[in-house]
């Protein structure tokens, strides 16, 4: 009979036609037969939908079973199985409904082709800071079981991750996020629960000094997602900012920096506003050029930083409103 995989669409009618055959792939008489129609989760411990079908056409085999929306809207999406139970007087089978002469077939519960509105749920995102130093000190000397130590250097690769996402059964999850002056890699990983190894389930997109919007999509059954991010490209580039009665005028490059593919972002930090800088990058992957873009207003030196008004930083830039549904 009727092997191919059944998709259930949450929240409206399905409606499931079946037509029973012999071997020889001939109508079955089904007349005096009465039938029931189930679905079990993947597991096969639990029963989701139980209903009689009704029967069209007995000298053809053919029946139908309507699943409405009181059947599927309180089931979670979920991969699970579907059978087919046949009553005759005193006898009771269960139908062959897989191509392989089994009792149990697939099928997919989904949510509906016209769902209501889910709102996404935000998550959280550390700051960003790139190819860095580590914290204190490089290690300078190692245990007695290291005898043959690695060349040690103060820079190390960082990726940062998003909080995690739990995706509760469904099969399809948008993960959206938007990208200010960001230079780097980012993917989309999954993982089992909460103590297993996290795995790839998207591909890996580079970015290159992008302010935008992107999103995933992302198809399957993953209980756990997060957003994976590697902005270590291009470091060690410092400035000097110059100002003049307020108006930041120019930023010296004391550090040209290493290894940018693309022009960082230039934050201007102080006691004022709206100053804006942008960079220009060589083909020896340094710093080339700097150009004020807005001078801002009100950098004046603060107490505590002697005669420095205003500081520039170089980033990569960073990823923000991490949101899923």
């Amino acid at each position: 009979m009727y092997a191919k995989q059944l998709t259930i669409n949450k929240g409206v009618d399905n409606v499931l036609l079946f037509e029973f055959i012999n071997q020889d792939e001939k109508p079955v008489n089904i007349a005096g037969s009465s039938f029931v129609f189930r679905v079990v989760n993947q597991a096969g411990d639990e029963l989701l939908i139980t209903k009689d079908m009704e029967i069209l056409s007995s000298a053809l085999g053919r029946v139908k079973v309507v699943l409405n929306t009181e059947d599927t809207i309180n089931i979670m999406a979920q991969p699970a199985s579907y059978s087919i139970q046949r009553t005759a007087g005193n006898y009771v089978q269960a139908a062959y409904v897989d191509a392989n002469s089994q009792a149990r077939a697939d099928c997919n519960i989904v949510d509906s082709i016209l769902p209501q509105f889910i709102p996404s749920t935000e998550c959280t995102v550390p700051d960003m800071y790139g190819k860095n130093n580590y914290v204190g000190t490089a290690p300078t000397n190692w245990p007695d079981w290291a005898q043959t130590p690695q060349p040690q250097n103060s820079i190390q690769m960082t990726e940062f991750y998003s909080s995690y996402m739990p995706t509760n059964g469904a099969s399809f999850t948008t993960v959206k996020f938007d990208l200010v002056g960001y230079t780097g890699t980012v993917k989309v990983q999954a993982a089992q629960n909460y103590e297993s190894v996290w795995y790839n389930v998207s591909e890996t997109r580079e970015y290159l000094s992008d302010t935008t919007t992107d999103y995933f999509n992302i198809v399957g059954f993953h209980p756990l997602l997060r957003l994976a991010m590697n902005n270590s490209i291009g470091y060690g580039a410092q400035g000097n900012v110059v100002v003049s009665d307020g108006v930041v005028t120019g930023i010296t490059i004391t550090n040209a920096g290493y290894n940018y593919i693309a022009p960082p972002s230039i934050q201007i930090l102080g006691n004022g506003s709206y100053a804006q800088a942008t960079c220009t990058i060589g083909d020896n992957g340094q710093i080339a050029g700097v150009t004020i873009v807005n001078g801002g207003s009100g950098y004046v030196p603060i107490q505590f930083q002697g005669s420095v008004a205003a500081t520039a930083i170089f980033t990569n830039g960073k990823i923000e409103n991490v949101q899923y549904r």
